[in-house]
């Protein structure tokens, strides 16, 4: 099996994965093969072959809502992995939506940045990253804090 290794510096752009933070990087499936550190798959189901640490699903599909306390959740084991001075990476399928809204969470709640901030920061750095309101129902319980709407309990 090959080596993984550490994402790219900071301020890539465009690259993959893409560092938003010190040493917390957002990115694809691929990416997550070779990375070298904390890996999160934040897929509505992961496959059994997932190249992940653990796995944390943040969107319900069905009910068309980000699942806020999945999201608070995976922010937590992010948060944790950094504490012992380990990078990590959260990674969808293509790093497109679902990995960059957990990425732009982790900045809202650890960074303390508004979601629009926090996504002009993941767009800076990773330009393909859908906003979050472009593609996600009920978006706006990120936007309340998760205090909100379908998606303000989580999934055990």
């Amino acid at each position: 099996m090959a080596a993984r290794r550490t994402a790219p510096a900071r301020g890539s752009t465009g690259q993959s994965p893409s560092e938003i933070a010190p040493h917390v990087f957002v990115g694809s499936w691929k990416d997550a093969e070779k990375f070298d550190g904390k890996r999160y798959c934040v897929l509505d189901e992961m496959p059994a072959d997932a190249p992940a640490d653990e796995g944390v699903p943040i969107y319900d599909d069905e009910a068309k809502a980000p699942i806020v306390g999945n999201l608070d959740r995976v922010v937590g084991l992010m948060r944790a992995a950094r504490e012992r001075n380990e990078p990590v990476l959260v990674f969808c399928g293509h790093g497109v939506r679902r990995a960059p809204m957990a990425g732009a969470w982790y900045l809202h709640r650890v960074e303390g940045l508004a979601l629009d901030e926090a996504y002009r920061r993941l767009r800076s750095v990773r330009p393909q990253t859908e906003h979050a309101r472009d593609w996600a129902g009920h978006w706006e319980v990120l936007r309340d804090d998760g205090r909100s709407g379908p998606a303000a309990r989580g999934r055990d």
